[in-house]
Formats: C-alpha cells, structure tokens, sequence
C-alpha cells in the first residue's frame, strides 16, 4: 500500500516543486493537506522529498555567524 500511495502521490509532488522549486517540505506538505485536502504524513513528504532529490538544501555563506562572547 505505501508504494502504491507514494507513486499516486509523487507526481503530485514533482509538478508543485517545478512550479515553487524553493518550497521545503513543509510548505509542500501543507499545501497537499490544506488546499489539496489529502492526508498525507510529513514524514513521507520529506522522505519523497529526499529519496528524488528534490529537498532545498540550505547556503553555507548565508549562515549567521555569532559573536563568542
């Protein structure tokens, strides 16, 4: 059953990361379950997410530095 759910769902997935490529996985989890009404967990969006290359990764020169006082 939760590959057959992953293959229905991930075309879904795929089409909202090429129309808003830096939405996490939040973000597109939200969006399925609020707008779409699906009921999907936010460990499988990230996991989908994850396993098709398709998480934000973050910027290392734009980390905040901090101060040592």
């Amino acid at each position: 059953m939760t590959e057959e759910a992953d293959r229905a769902v991930l075309p879904v997935i795929r089409q909202l990361k090429a129309e808003h490529p830096f939405w996490g996985y939040r973000r597109v989890w939200a969006y399925l379950r609020f707008v779409e009404r699906r009921q999907i967990n936010k460990k499988r969006v990230y996991r989908l997410l994850g396993e098709n290359g398709l998480l934000v990764t973050g910027h290392e020169k734009l980390k905040a530095r901090r101060a040592v006082s």
